[in-house]
């Protein structure tokens, strides 16, 4: 890497993504390169690039929302600042301002941005094939500069679309990085926590969204629990917060939801997920359409990434949908319902956070604390933890002569295709807010044994913030019996 192309300060959990960026922009050997930089909103792609571009003395151009020609002038003017000409350059149409982008780099490599990209697409759909053509294999533009030229987009559906078997660009990049969201682990150093409590919490209400802990609360975060009850009645609750309208904004950007003919729609299948119906059977009563009326919806928000698809590890065709940020289960747990409330002319922000609490904690800490623990067991928890080699992880749901149970966390092995015939090697319980005793010990016990022969050796996970001194005295000698507190959890495999 170039010695001078250091992280920007402030950069938390991006070391990796900045050193391939940094390594891309300061190749410098020919020809020209083509990235694609994508992710949802908020993430931290604008900070970086930008940040790549003032380091390695770049170019960068974030689009807006308008026309060709507006495009084009804004562009020529920013090009002429950039190269000190004295008028603005004249740029008549994108094959003209590509040559020219991309001529900035015929002596040495330099980044050169556009940034939502997906913008430019609305009124120049030609640009695609401009850019592919600019870098054909034998492109004598491409041969003559050493442009390492950035498109970089929010739109998902858009910017996963670019590189696809049949799309202009599929081919000619060189770089396909993809920036998500923090996760639990990555949020807590982002939101600067040291109480794990706390850190459930704040993640259980903004997530691991960058913009979410920085620029919309203006750097602005809850120190101690004590603290955090005032925090979200002003950050979040107030009409004038910029967190308070984030869903609605989100959907209205997005082009697969900003397009539709009935938002509205979408608007109540998200809220149906985040508000726990998961199964697909559920989502149709709580929505009140039919499947074939709800499955472009669905594909629709798991385009956008609003909603995650998690596929069931030992039941086949059993999808459930979950939200693809904590902060979608607030709104449609907190605000949502008490809109009128937040928006009236006598506002009791903190009352009604107060009298909301109990459904905080049930519909959003709890099934944020789910997710969290399925995420260790993803990426940090030690295959001696689980009992082998992760294949597949997420939820199921266990038939019995009483009621089906809801496993929060099933753990099968690779080991075959069809998804009824895997090894389980381990399932869990998680409870943010519940003791867990003997009892969650016993209800796992009894969904190993429904499991049958395939989950006769599977591991025993109970997760939570408080155990009973009885539950940890009898799993104390137990081999198949893991306890994961909250140190284990942020720290621990």
């Amino acid at each position: 890497m170039k010695q001078g192309l250091a992280p920007p300060l402030g950069t938390v959990a991006r070391t990796a993504e900045w050193a391939r960026l940094a390594e891309f922009a300061t190749n410098g050997a020919p020809p020209a390169t083509l990235a694609i930089v994508w992710g949802r909103r908020r993430v931290g792609k604008s900070y970086l690039l930008s940040s790549l571009c003032e380091a390695a003395n770049g170019f960068y151009y974030t689009a807006i929302r308008g026309s060709r020609s507006e495009a084009l002038d804004e562009l020529g003017a920013l090009l002429a600042s950039y190269s000190a000409a004295p008028a603005r350059l004249d740029l008549p149409d994108w094959s003209t301002a590509i040559e020219v982008l991309m001529q900035l780099a015929a002596e040495r490599a330099i980044p050169v941005v556009l940034d939502e990209y997906p913008y430019l697409r609305e009124h120049s759909p030609e640009l695609d094939s401009v850019l592919q053509r600019a870098f054909a294999p034998r492109s004598a533009l491409r041969l003559g500069t050493r442009c390492r030229l950035v498109v970089c987009g929010s739109a998902i559906s858009v910017m996963r679309g670019l590189l696809s078997g049949s799309a202009p660009l599929h081919g000619r990049a060189g770089l396909d990085m993809r920036l998500s969201p923090f996760d639990f682990r990555q949020a807590r150093a982002l939101h600067g926590v040291t109480d794990l409590r706390l850190a459930v919490d704040l993640y259980s209400i903004i997530g691991g969204v960058a913009a979410y802990a920085r620029d919309m609360v203006e750097d602005d975060l809850p120190g101690r629990r004590s603290e955090l009850d005032a925090w979200v009645a002003r950050r979040v609750l107030s009409p004038a917060a910029p967190l308070f309208r984030e869903v609605d904004l989100l959907l209205s950007e997005d082009p697969v939801t900003s397009s539709a003919r009935k938002l509205n729609l979408y608007h109540a299948t998200l809220a149906g997920v985040a508000r726990g119906n998961h199964a697909f059977s559920r989502l149709t009563k709580y929505v009140n359409v039919s499947g074939p009326s709800l499955t472009p919806i669905l594909n629709g928000l798991v385009d956008a990434e609003l909603v995650e698809r998690l596929d069931d590890p030992v039941r086949s065709n059993r999808p459930m949908y979950h939200p693809a940020d904590p902060l979608f289960r607030f709104h449609y747990a907190v605000i949502r319902p008490h809109h009128a409330r937040f928006t009236g002319p006598a506002v009791d922000a903190r009352g009604v956070w107060r009298s909301v609490g109990p459904t905080f904690a049930s519909q959003v800490v709890g099934p944020t604390f789910e997710a969290m623990v399925r995420c260790w067991a993803s990426h940090h928890a030690a295959p001696e933890t689980l009992g082998g080699e992760p294949g597949h992880i997420g939820t199921t749901v266990i038939e019995s002569r009483s009621s089906p149970r809801q496993l929060d966390l099933v753990v099968a092995a690779d080991d075959h295709r069809e998804p009824g015939r895997r090894t389980v090697i381990a399932i869990g319980e998680a409870k943010a807010r519940d003791r867990i005793t003997v009892h969650h010990l016993q209800r796992l016990e009894e969904c190993r044994a429904a499991l049958g022969a395939r989950a006769v050796d599977a591991k025993l996970l109970l997760a939570g913030v408080d155990f009973s001194r009885d539950l940890v005295g009898r799993v104390g000698t137990r081999s198949d019996v893991e306890l994961v507190d909250l140190d284990r959890l942020y720290e621990g495999t």
